[in-house]
């Protein structure tokens, strides 16, 4: 009841279309951000094939957000990776470099990756450069899980679970 009277249901789901198309639109049209990414900030680690990989993700700052990676098993550091995420145009572009143990590049330029998805706590990556994975993305779908998911350009999709340090 409604000011004394009954409501006009077929109104009410008029008016409620609107305001979701309203807010749909809102959200469609809002450039993106690296601050949707926060969720990625924090220190993990986790087993992948006989190594330990660590991976720190820095706080979103000037339109970037960075990590620093290190693979280290009983022999050494297997490599380091520098992953950068910046807002470009209105989206997010993913560089990466991975460097060998004497931090000598392991390709003349790093590899390039644009946004494909992102959701609250989910962000997806398709490699557009020459070596780059076909596709990355990361996940924390709990507070003390994080996932790394990528398809190399030959081979089989990696998964690789990591927890804080």
């Amino acid at each position: 009841m409604f000011m004394g009277g009954w409501v006009d249901l077929g109104v009410i789901r008029y008016i409620t279309l609107l305001l979701f198309i309203g807010l749909a639109w809102g959200q469609t049209n809002k450039p993106l951000s690296v601050n949707n990414l926060s969720w990625l900030t924090g220190a993990w680690q986790g087993p992948i094939d006989g190594n330990l990989l660590e991976e720190t993700w820095f706080s979103p700052r000037a339109g970037t957000i960075v990590a620093l990676v290190r693979s280290t098993n009983e022999l050494g550091t297997q490599f380091v990776e520098i992953i950068h995420i910046e807002e470009v145009n209105g989206t997010l572009e993913l560089q990466l470099q991975l460097f060998d143990n004497s931090l000598s590049p392991a390709s003349p330029k790093a590899h390039s990756f644009e946004l494909t998805k992102i959701d609250e706590r989910y962000v997806s990556f398709k490699g557009i450069s020459s070596g780059a994975h076909r596709t990355l993305s990361y996940e924390r779908p709990q507070r003390d899980v994080f996932y790394i998911r990528f398809q190399p350009q030959e081979g089989d999709a990696v998964e690789i679970r990591l927890t804080p340090k």
